[in-house]
């Protein structure tokens, strides 16, 4: 029980680390789209936006999680787990679109 315990804060901590270096991530799309003109200008700025809601909507399940604790019920793991999943897809096309 306690060996499981240490996992899942290390599992956290690990999600705290990706979701900060996430949204250093988003800070640079944002200055790439602000340099673009025209409607491609547009279209980045609605990326960055889903992106940024993205980041949001997973950074509240991860204090879901982190406020339950021991408590933590299955479904809640598998909501972040299936958020985290489109998140880091979401930030890997981004990645290739902005560079």
């Amino acid at each position: 029980m306690e060996e499981e315990k240490k996992e899942d804060q290390v599992k956290v901590g690990t999600l705290e680390a990706r979701l900060k270096e996430w949204g250093i991530d988003l800070e640079k799309f944002r200055t790439k789209a602000g340099e673009t003109k025209g409607k491609a200008k547009a279209e980045r700025e609605r990326e960055v936006a889903a992106l940024r809601a993205r980041l949001n909507e997973a950074q509240k399940k991860l204090e879901e999680l982190k406020k339950a604790g021991d408590a933590a019920s299955g479904e809640l793991k598998k909501g972040i787990e299936n958020a985290w999943a489109e998140l880091k897809k979401a930030f890997d096309s981004a990645t290739a679109k902005f560079k």
